[in-house]
């Protein structure tokens, strides 16, 4: 009888060169994917937070006969129409920014505010510097 050799369990090295080379060459492929979906949650809450602002815009104007908040800004709205000011989840810091000017009322509305997120918060998902906005008149604005 011939004796048998028993072979000894394990990888080679070889076979754990390629396993994690097989792994390397996912993670390569799929982390910009995570990357990206990231960066588009973000935009949405980015969103979600410019239509509370103009909610809390209008609630505000309600109460007083049509203004909005122009000598105080957005700090205005806080404690009452807005528990506190949000922040951009992007950029993690307060960007947003109420203009109240007459060139951007290119429609002559009596009161009128434009909110911007300010900066290039979102380029990751190609959105341009300062958007996306909110409108007092359009609504949400998403790109320009």
């Amino acid at each position: 009888m011939l004796s048998q050799k028993r072979r000894r369990g394990g990888f080679t090295l070889i076979e754990l060169m390629i396993v994690i080379a097989i792994i390397a060459i996912l993670a390569a492929i799929l982390v910009p994917n995570f990357i990206r979906a990231r960066a588009q949650g973000q935009l949405t809450a980015c969103k979600s937070n410019l239509k509370n602002i103009g909610t809390a815009m209008e609630m505000y104007s309600t109460d007083w006969s049509g203004k909005y908040p122009t000598g105080a800004g957005l700090a205005g709205l806080a404690p009452n129409y807005l528990k506190t000011i949000p922040e951009c989840p992007a950029a993690g810091s307060a960007t947003y920014t109420a203009l109240f000017s007459a060139a951007l009322n290119t429609a002559g509305f009596q009161d009128y505010y434009y909110i911007s997120c300010n900066g290039g918060n979102h380029t990751a998902v190609s959105v341009s510097g300062n958007y996306p906005a909110y409108d007092g008149i359009q609504g949400l604005i998403e790109r320009p």
